[in-house]
């Protein structure tokens, strides 16, 4: 099994893993980001309902099983910048009372260990980074912020008539936090109908491709591979730290070292990769003790 060896390791390249690689690229880390699909081409296709709805052109075609056993198709895609190539660019931060105890019809939902304050920052750069546009202090449900980095996309003509006639019976209408590039410029977002659950062809949606992988492979740094399924993280022989991660890269088996290899590739996935990598010292998978 032929080995590499990298200082970072990043386990996907959506939301998470996107973000982390522009996060560390101006760093003189040796990164590597391991991406199980492929770029999405710019096509026709992306804009078809035809080909993202009833052809399934993007999606995955792996069956997965509820907790019934019953297989069905999920709403997933494997592509680098992940289902953020898909999703609706509207970037709302959590409310302060989110992060507090919350009871709920089927139970608690317990606090969780830091604040909307410890936050608070990150969500600023997070913002600024995918070029998020809205106006501040309109939404009485929102904490305390400061201003968006952009301004909020204009309401067409009728739909500026509901937000007045809401406003005129006293409820509090406001703009999505909408990530878009430039929207109404000849080179941005032309405000179209197929935003949600399309890939954009213009690329003026802000998703982890556009607004971090490109930038982050710009950097000498930083290697993306495509086609390349993670199967299990290899632990040192203690078992107490992760040394490598075999990899199936293009026909295949790999084996990738680093120091510091980070997980982020979707809620599901990465609990399914970290119960593939039972080993000896951990029989039930990792962090499942």
């Amino acid at each position: 099994m032929p080995t590499w060896r990298y200082d970072i390791i990043i386990i996907g390249s959506g939301a998470g893993g996107g973000t982390l690689a522009h996060a560390l690229a101006d760093t003189p880390a040796e990164i590597l980001i391991l991406e199980r699909g492929d770029f999405i081409p710019q096509e026709d296709e992306n804009w078809s309902p035809e080909a993202v709805w009833k052809d399934l052109r993007y999606r995955t075609k792996e069956t997965w099983l509820d907790s019934a056993g019953k297989v069905f198709l999920p709403y997933t895609h494997y592509c680098v910048g992940g289902n953020t190539k898909f999703w609706g660019s509207v970037l709302y931060r959590l409310r302060r009372e989110d992060f507090g105890e919350i009871e709920q019809s089927d139970g608690v939902s317990p606090a969780w260990p830091i604040d909307y304050q410890t936050l608070e920052p990150y969500y600023e750069r997070a913002e600024k980074l995918y070029q998020v546009r809205g106006e501040s202090g309109i939404d009485p449900t929102e904490a305390t912020r400061g201003p968006f980095p952009y301004s909020a996309v204009p309401h067409d003509e009728g739909m500026a008539k509901c937000v007045d006639q809401l406003r005129q019976q006293g409820l509090h209408p406001s703009p999505l936090p909408l990530g878009l590039r430039s929207p109404g410029s000849q080179n941005g977002c032309i405000l179209c109908n197929t935003c949600n659950s399309f890939p954009c062809l213009r690329h003026a949606k802000c998703e982890a491709e556009v607004c971090c992988v490109q930038p982050a492979l710009e950097r000498s740094n930083v290697t993306l591979w495509t086609d390349a399924y993670a199967q299990r993280l290899l632990m040192e022989p203690s078992g107490s730290r992760v040394e490598a991660v075999e990899v199936r890269c293009q026909g295949e088996i790999r084996r990738v070292e680093a120091p510091l290899v980070l997980v982020s590739c979707g809620a599901v996935n990465s609990a399914a990769l970290l119960l593939r990598s039972a080993c000896d010292q951990h029989p039930n998978g990792l962090a499942n003790s």
